[in-house]
């Protein structure tokens, strides 16, 4: 079954979009300036430093379920 992941689309770098850069297994690379994020954690990878928003998300009946929760107690923030 495929895996599926649900990041903010902003690197913290330079703002990136992460929806335009190229996933490779877990990882997906900013199309601005090459930084490497893991999809699973948010954590950069390697040298990189800093870290993209991830959220829990579930596949239910073939629908995409997304825990919307976590994101409203951000925006209240």
């Amino acid at each position: 079954p495929d895996t599926v992941f649900a990041t903010a689309d902003r690197c913290p770098h330079k703002g990136g979009p992460l929806s335009e850069g190229i996933v490779h297994g877990t990882k997906v690379t900013c199309p601005l300036h090459n930084r490497v994020f893991s999809l699973e954690t948010g954590e950069a990878q390697g040298a990189d430093e800093g870290r993209i928003a991830t959220h829990e998300i579930r596949v239910e009946d073939g629908r995409l379920m997304l825990d919307t929760s976590a994101l409203a107690a951000r925006s209240a923030a």
